[in-house]
């Protein structure tokens, strides 16, 4: 149980708090209950302590009453101070308001003041710019007597007074009078450039329609009027230079033009100096540029005799550029020769321009800069000129040139072994025209490329083939060729078998077939021991006259830098120029490249003439090279500037771009005249159904049409190509015609009896191909070579045979004979299916085809 708390003690509490606002510490008392009978107790308390605060209240009010005292008296004085300062503010204020008045009468005074000062300094102004109108008039009067009198110059420099009096007008330049006063010097002004202007046109004098120019120091008016006076009036004006340009454009249009421009009708105007007066009269007897440049020569010393330098050289500014321009455009340009005949005339003619130059120079004239500048690249512009005119003359000469044609004849010796063919046709069958165009089918090729061929003797006569060994040589009765690649392969396809390369291969001679030949000897290729001869290889082909024409150029080009480096020339303005001559034969064979496609559509063939140019071109460029080699080993010239030394590396690598374009234009040739052939046999439609009216009419003139095509081309190239490239070039379109054929044959998978009969025809009449392969031996017996050109020439024959044979006749024919070295097994094979009808002979025929086929 909690200790009781007193009721003294809850009075003690309550008192301190509300005394000092403390809280009891005592927990007991703070949290003790008050109950109403400590009310009294508490009361008493409380009123004990108030009576003790108001005792201790007036002890210290009696204690402190003398200072109270003090306070309510300060208290007293410190309001009666407020009163006072009060008053002092309301008699400050009123002291305000009257001040503003008496500040808006003062400041009233002032302005008006001001105004009034305005206003005299207005009148004094006033009366400062009368007194200015008053003197400008003055000098107006003074200025116009003047000009009436005939002292230009002093009115003129009055004039200049009044402008700078009226610029100092200030606010008064706007008004109306002093616009008066302008208007009136303005007019005088016009006035005094009148009489300038008169002046002026008096002295210098242009005739426009007498075409007549005079130029004088005086002339007598009035008075005695001076050229330097009136230069000086119009320096004064600021209008000399006006003057100067309107007098060199009338100068220019009335005498220079005429005499310097040549006009449509090649004729300029002559003129004479008479005194102050130079006049047109009538045309140049020599209209050389060494008489025009004495004439201008005339020209200038006319003109710097009878005018002022202060005229003279800014007119010269002008009129120089104007001459200099229409000297070199009419005179010196056409003067550059394009020839060395005149290379001594033409440095003539650039000592005379450097003469005029002098001559300028001499007189302080401006603007022949570009005269020397010309001078000194003459041998430039000459070069350029060369070049152009280089350029030119092909242009001109191959319209013309390729309508000429004429017959030329390669003629080249070479050792070779005997057994060699002279045109590698079995491969150029094998390596081009059927890998390189892919017209022949693979199989045929691998089976070709396998086989060597037992020949006999070569026909050599029908070739233009000198045999110079003798006739006791041993004659080789075989000769197997090994299949080229890369470079060689590629150059042999396009006919460059004639040994430019010293590292090719020698040309092997052309072989003709007696007999069927055999492929194989166990196996293997039967070679035959190689026996060297010379031969001397001839053919002729038509060429048009342009390859002759471009090398004709490049000899002329040759011939001028040895004459630019003659000891006559070598020291002549444009000698250095020669080495740049070196470039022409390069830009004539691009151009002729360049061009060659517009030149030749309108020719029959016209990319086998391209091709028979190019060949043409490449064998000149060739001989020019070896001669030109010889001849340098004797030139006295320096080494840079031996055409062998410079040409060489350029045309050789032009010779192999010639013959990448001729080789490219063969082949379009021979791709178009391939593609005719596959449009005429693709209207058979395979050969399908070639019995059946009305498509067997379709087949048959699928064949007809075909041979045909190879005869109208014969006919077109046998003039033109030679006879190499003729058969070879035939040999390729047959061999695509026989592979189209053969193809489509072998794709049938069934023919009738009827359809075998038909197809076998049609293989007989494509045999007929072979009269254009003809050729004649020595003994003037005509042998048949259409198996040496045409690729697949015993494939074709083989097929008529099965299409027209028995089983039995197949089965020979593959064991016996050389079938099965034209075409493979499964090819018999299926020949024999779609032939004969399925039977136990076709079964044991096939068997034993494949099982021989594994041997």
């Amino acid at each position: 149980m909690p200790p009781k708390v007193t009721d003294a003690q809850l009075g003690d509490a309550i008192l301190e708090s509300a005394k000092h606002g403390s809280f009891p510490q005592d927990e007991d008392v703070a949290s003790a209950t008050v109950p109403s009978s400590a009310l009294p107790k508490l009361l008493e308390k409380v009123g004990r302590a108030r009576e003790d605060a108001k005792n201790e209240v007036r002890k210290v009010s009696r204690e402190a009453a003398s200072d109270v005292d003090g306070w309510i008296s300060q208290a007293r004085k410190l309001q009666d101070d407020i009163k006072h300062s009060q008053d002092t503010a309301k008699e400050i204020v009123h002291n305000a308001e009257e001040g503003k008045a008496n500040t808006l009468q003062v400041q009233d005074a002032v302005s008006k003041v001001s105004l009034l000062q305005t206003e005299i300094a207005y009148n004094e102004s006033l009366a400062r710019v009368i007194e200015q109108l008053r003197d400008i008039t003055a000098l107006l009067d003074s200025a116009q007597e003047a000009a009436v009198r005939g002292h230009v110059m002093y009115a003129i420099e009055r004039l200049e007074d009044v402008g700078s009096a009226l610029k100092s007008m200030g606010p008064f330049e706007s008004t109306r009078v002093v616009g008066v006063v302008k208007s009136k010097e303005s007019q005088l002004r016009k006035a005094i450039i009148e009489t300038v202007t008169e002046s002026w046109n008096g002295l210098l004098e242009i005739d426009a329609a007498n075409n007549k120019v005079s130029f004088r120091d005086a002339i007598e008016r009035e008075t005695t009027i001076e050229i330097n006076a009136v230069v000086e009036q119009l320096t004064k004006l600021g209008l000399l230079d006006d003057f100067v340009t309107r007098l060199s454009r009338d100068f220019d249009r009335t005498i220079l033009s005429r005499r310097l421009v040549i006009g449509r009708d090649q004729v300029v105007t002559a003129f004479e100096i008479h005194g102050d007066d130079i006049q047109l009269k009538g045309p140049v007897n020599d209209g050389s540029v060494r008489v025009t440049l004495e004439d201008i020569h005339k020209i200038a010393e006319y003109i710097s005799t009878r005018l002022p330098p202060s005229i003279t050289l800014p007119l010269s500014s002008k009129l120089v550029p104007a001459i200099t321009s229409r000297l070199i455009t009419h005179y010196l340009l056409p003067a550059v020769p394009t020839s060395t005949d005149r290379v001594l005339q033409f440095q003539e003619t650039l000592s005379y321009v450097l003469g005029l130059v002098e001559y300028l120079d001499e007189l302080g004239w401006s603007g022949q800069n570009r005269l020397t500048e010309w001078v000194d690249k003459s041998a430039e512009i000459w070069l350029a000129k060369q070049k152009e005119n280089a350029i030119a003359r092909v242009q001109k000469l191959f319209p013309k040139q390729i309508k000429v044609k004429k017959t030329v004849e390669k003629v080249e010796t070479q050792v070779i072994s005997k057994g060699d063919a002279l045109h590698p046709a079995q491969e150029e069958q094998d390596n081009d025209w059927g890998a390189e165009w892919g017209d022949e089918d693979e199989n045929a090729k691998e089976n070709a490329d396998k086989a060597p061929e037992d020949v006999e003797e070569v026909d050599m006569s029908a070739w233009g083939v000198d045999e110079d060994e003798s006739e006791d040589a041993p004659k080789p009765e075989a000769k197997t060729e090994e299949k080229r690649t890369g470079d060689d392969e590629d150059a042999e396809d396009w006919g460059n078998d004639w040994g430019d390369d010293e590292d090719s291969k020698p040309a092997p001679l052309p072989q003709a077939y007696t007999k069927s030949p055999q492929r194989k000897t166990n196996g293997q290729p039967a070679q035959q021991p190689l026996i060297d001869q010379h031969v001397t290889l001839r053919e002729t082909y038509t060429v048009t006259a342009i390859p002759d024409s471009i090398i004709e150029i490049i000899l002329q080009v040759i011939a001028d830098v040895e004459i630019l480096n003659s000891p006559e020339l070598v020291k002549s303005a444009i000698a250095p120029a020669s080495g740049g001559l070196f470039a022409i034969p390069g830009l004539l064979l691009a151009m002729y490249r360049a061009t060659a496609s517009v030149h030749y559509s309108t020719e029959i063939a016209g990319n086998m003439l391209v091709y028979n140019d190019c060949e043409r071109l490449s064998d000149r460029l060739r001989g020019f090279i070896q001669e030109q080699a010889e001849k340098d080993s004797t030139s006295s010239l320096p080494k840079l500037l031996r055409p062998s030394v410079r040409l060489t590396p350029k045309i050789e690598a032009d010779i192999k771009t010639i013959d990448g374009f001729s080789r490219r234009a063969y082949g379009r040739e021979m791709e178009l005249q391939r593609q005719i052939i596959k449009d005429h046999l693709e209207d058979a439609q395979g050969f399908q159904g070639c019995t059946n009216v009305p498509f067997a009419t379709v087949c048959d003139d699928a064949i007809a049409t075909t041979i045909d095509r190879i005869a109208e081309v014969k006919r077109q190239w046998q003039k033109m190509v030679s006879q190499r490239v003729l058969v070879q070039s035939l040999g390729s379109l047959v061999s695509t015609a026989f592979t189209k054929f053969i193809n489509d044959v072998m794709d049938m998978s069934d023919i009738a009896e009827d359809e075998s009969r038909k197809l076998h025809s049609y293989c007989m009449s494509l045999a007929t191909l072979n009269q254009h392969f003809q050729t004649q031996d020595e003994s003037g017996e005509s042998r048949d070579t259409a198996s040496l050109y045409v690729q697949n020439w015993f494939r074709l024959q083989y097929l008529g045979e099965i299409l027209a044979g028995s089983l039995a006749d197949i089965k020979y024919l593959w064991n016996e004979s050389e079938l099965k070295l034209e075409m493979g097994a499964e090819e018999v094979v299926g020949l024999i299916e779609a032939l004969f009808a399925p039977s136990d002979l076709r079964r044991r025929a096939i068997a034993e085809i494949r099982r021989t086929s594994m041997h």
